[in-house]
């Protein structure tokens, strides 16, 4: 299996406003609530090797995650550690995991001309196998300041995770989507795009963008943990309309919190047939990494 969405539980890594927006979200019971959660949140946050991340690997027979790295410093507060000392320290535990891990670099462009150089630099070394997106900081797939990206990852075949879908309260929500990601396709005809959770939050919409873009766009289902299985099985009713186009993510730590994942994964094999877990669980994630290389 590969897991195309997870997030390395290191404190040092993640903007205080997500994780007090986290927090805020888990519990709404007033000021003091909330900071109590958000302690402990910070405690739980110590994954910083990640053996507790490939651990969780082990235990539901995931071969190989992908960890992303998610640019919220301008938008909710830079973390402790600097955008640069947050993909070196990615590189270390990707290389201390012997394969099992790897990472897609954070991209914001509201950091101008550094967070394209910070791209180039990462994806050209081992170990960086992509890029991630989070337009609700404040920006939209189709701006022109993210014409570089667009056209660096087309040009050297790098793939991309984008967020899609509500974010926190306090971040805002892309208005152009999901026409601004047919314009970034129609203008970069060779890139490949995957929508992080839009088989979850809009799977209907999602598998007819899908469908117009066969060779370039994917979706995630992470945050599959968190819904119904009566919903479940209608989501992978509409996976299998688009077979291979669909990845596997889970989302994790957040899973932690909100689910049991090995018995949600036990219900997805149960209803799919061996051909289309395969794809799911790992076959059409090596497409979308790897592209005719896959």
């Amino acid at each position: 299996m590969i897991d195309i969405h997870v997030h390395l539980a290191d404190a040092r890594c993640i903007s205080p406003g997500f994780i007090a927006g986290i927090a805020g979200s888990m519990l709404e019971d007033g000021p003091l609530g909330r900071s109590g959660v958000e302690r402990a949140l910070r405690l739980y946050l110590l994954d910083r090797h990640g053996n507790r991340l490939l651990s969780q690997m082990n235990a539901h027979g995931i071969a190989k995650s992908v960890m992303l790295i998610a640019d919220f410093g301008p938008a909710l507060g830079e973390p402790e550690l600097t955008i640069e000392e947050i993909h070196q320290h990615h590189a270390e535990v990707a290389e201390a995991s012997d394969g099992r891990l790897t990472f897609f670099a954070g991209f914001d462009p509201s950091r101008g001309a550094s967070a394209l150089s910070t791209v180039e630099r990462w994806t050209a070394l081992p170990g960086c196998e992509g890029v991630k997106l989070y337009p609700p900081c404040g920006f939209e797939l189709d701006d022109e300041r993210m014409v570089p990206l667009w056209r660096y990852c087309s040009d050297n075949g790098v793939p991309v995770l984008t967020h899609s879908g509500p974010s926190l309260p306090t971040l805002g929500r892309a208005q152009r989507y999901p026409h601004s990601v047919e314009e970034v396709v129609r203008r970069f005809p060779d890139l490949r795009i995957a929508l992080a959770h839009g088989m979850v939050w809009d799977p209907e919409g999602t598998v007819k963008l899908l469908r117009k873009y066969p060779g370039n766009l994917y979706a995630d289902i992470s945050s599959f943990h968190q819904i119904p299985d009566g919903d479940l099985e209608l989501m992978l009713m509409l996976c299998a309309e688009v077979p291979d186009q669909i990845l596997f993510g889970s989302d994790a730590p957040l899973f932690d919190f909100s689910g049991d994942l090995t018995a949600k994964i036990g219900k997805m094999r149960g209803f799919l047939t061996d051909a289309q877990a395969g794809k799911l669980f790992e076959l059409n994630a090596r497409t979308f990494l790897y592209g005719a290389n896959a």
